[in-house]
């Protein structure tokens, strides 16, 4: 039985090829509160996790959502953020790279990485499916397409955390293309919109003979219906005379579900109507203020620059193909925010209203699982209709250089480069004497340095030379990446002259001391997952990002703001160890 599972920001959805037909699983529908019954809602999984307020147990889904004080969402925002913060006593160097940390969230008092996290919610979708007897052992796993190494190998490693055994890493709006042209099998090239609680996408492809070819892909990685939220809560606590800072970090999580359904009701009235927004009891007093009216003409105002802002990678995707609107056949719209009717209004007066698809063809909530599912039954080959499917890098994929005092980027896969992609280059270390060198991989933009904004890093390598030589030129080594089709990459390193093989591996860890992220998480998802059965000792001190008494782990504590669901950092952040020890430049 072949399994997909979009992991979302907001929610997620599994989705399985039974041999004829694509069904959804609906892992928590029996909990759907009747306030939030809404088409394809029943089939949600929200991807929250919280502590019930009084058996002080732990609950996923529904129950987190709505049934609880402090809920968190947004994990998977967290399995990509970078820091960069320097280290103490790093000041006379050179600027460090940007670097990826592992974040800690707070759950009933106690520290859990992010990465556990996110495995909780892949072992209730388990949980889930086993309920109806079905086997979610494996599965393929979509992820946006503009997602970084570092989410990338997060969501891997956390669905294997959880027992699921992830087949294949594929783009969502991948996904959702696949899921159109199952049930509408028309040749053509498709610009999937995909905008849902944390990302969007845009990305163009082409379908032709059963073929789909990634073509381009643009995205912002922290604009979703989170943001939406926060924008509407700010708009009606100014109508209430209340600043937001008011809240507590209690009420503000309690806000945030009546502001959802507020911004959902918001979209089933006329453009000239309004809806009353009932705010949350006090639980102190026991009263509730008077219901404040909002229109459709003021919500359109604050969200403006959200949407204004999410065209941009439209129009960049266009600018990639040096093609026009006309140029697409069918615009897909994915995700809760893409069915907001001012963002179908403004997409459609970019691509032209005539080709945004009827979201009857196109299921916006569940069309990524779906996709993900019919790839699953491709790679088992139970699919006698099987497509090809052929997917491209988001990124430039390369390495640091030299440059004065910035770090220069060097490109070795390009970005769109069909996967599977491969490249390789030359160096040699920039001193005498070298005994190993230190090779950063980034993901990047040409043109841009390897410590500006536009850089990520997945990893930095120890290369060990064969000998220390003089001239820094005998030394000369080939570095090659190879991404397979699931974006997962391979770094090998040989010796240029010789063909020595000096250092090979899957890149695959993104902590401050280099230990894969495997390594000692199992235990904590298991300390977690105990508390659905056994209550938490000590209540949340001031909501779940904060630390119980006792003290805290000395990594970074990240806290998520309730109305925007932005990391905001706290306290300086551990850094990758190990700025390269010998700064590579070209070699001939």
């Amino acid at each position: 039985m072949s399994f997909g599972i979009d992991f979302g920001t907001s929610n997620s959805v599994v989705a399985r090829w039974s041999g004829h037909a694509i069904e959804v699983v609906p892992i928590d529908g029996d909990n759907l509160p009747a306030l939030w019954r809404q088409p394809e809602f029943e089939q949600l999984f929200p991807s929250a996790v919280s502590v019930r307020d009084l058996q002080r147990t732990l609950c996923f889904g529904w129950a987190a959502k709505t049934a609880t004080s402090e809920p968190l969402d947004a994990v998977k925002r967290m399995l990509g953020t970078r820091s960069g913060a320097d280290r103490p006593g790093e000041s006379d160097e050179l600027e460090a790279l940007p670097r990826l940390e592992e974040h800690h969230v707070w759950i009933g008092g106690e520290a859990f990485h992010s990465t556990v996290a996110a495995a909780s919610l892949f072992s209730r979708m388990r949980e889930g499916a086993a309920a109806q007897l079905l086997d979610l052992s494996e599965a393929v796993v979509t992820v946006p397409a503009n997602a970084t190494g570092g989410a990338r190998y997060r969501t891997r490693a956390a669905a294997a955390l959880s027992g699921i055994k992830v087949r294949a890493l594929l783009n969502e709006p991948t996904a959702a293309a696949i899921s159109y042209a199952h049930d509408v099998p028309i040749p053509g090239r498709f610009l999937v919109f995909d905008w849902g609680g944390g990302t969007i996408d845009v990305t163009v492809l082409e379908y032709a003979d059963g073929l789909f070819e990634e073509q381009t892909s643009r995205g912002i990685t922290a604009l979703g219906g989170l943001e939406f939220d926060g924008e509407l809560a700010k708009l009606i606590l100014r109508k209430m005379g209340k600043a937001p800072e008011a809240l507590t970090k209690s009420e503000r999580r309690r806000w945030r579900r009546y502001v959802e359904l507020t911004k959902i009701a918001l979209s089933h009235v006329p453009q000239d109507g309004q809806i009353l927004f009932e705010p949350p009891i006090d639980q102190l007093s026991g009263r509730t203020a008077q219901p404040v009216p909002v229109t459709v003409e003021e919500y359109s105002k604050v969200v403006s620059p959200l949407i204004d802002h999410a065209m941009q990678p439209v129009e960049q995707a266009l600018r990639d193909l040096n093609i026009s609107p006309e140029d697409i056949d069918s615009v897909l719209l994915i995700g809760g925010t893409s069915q907001i009717p001012q963002v179908r209004q403004a997409l459609g007066a970019v691509m032209g209203h005539d080709r945004i698809v009827d979201p009857g063809l196109c299921r916006p909530m569940t069309a990524v699982a779906r996709g993900a599912a019919i790839y699953a039954a491709s790679l088992d080959g139970t699919r006698g209709d099987s497509g090809d499917f052929s997917l491209v890098t988001s990124y430039d994929l390369g390495t640091a250089v030299s440059a004065g005092r910035q770090r220069g980027f060097r490109p070795i896969i390009r970005r769109n480069a069909t996967l599977p992609a491969e490249g390789t280059s030359t160096f040699y270390p920039d001193k005498p004497g070298a005994s190993a060198v230190r090779v950063a991989v980034i993901e990047g933009e040409y043109g841009h340095a390897a410590d500006s904004d536009r850089a990520f890093p997945l990893a930095t390598i120890e290369v060990p030379l064969p000998s220390a030589e003089h001239d820094s030129k005998r030394n000369r080594i080939e570095v090659r990446f190879r991404y397979n089709e699931s974006g997962i990459l391979r770094f090998t390193a040989t010796h240029a002259d010789t063909g020595q093989l000096l250092a090979e591996r899957e890149i695959d860890s993104f902590g401050p001391d280099g230990t894969p992220l495997q390594d000692g998480l199992s235990e904590q998802l298991t300390r977690l997952l105990a508390h659905t059965v056994r209550p938490f000792t000590e209540p949340a001190q001031g909501g779940l990002a904060q630390p119980a008494a006792g003290g805290a782990p000395d990594a970074a504590k990240p806290s998520v703001d309730p109305f925007s669901a932005r990391i905001v950092q706290t306290d300086p952040a551990v850094t990758v160890n190990g700025v390269a020890q010998h700064l590579m430049t070209g070699g001939a």
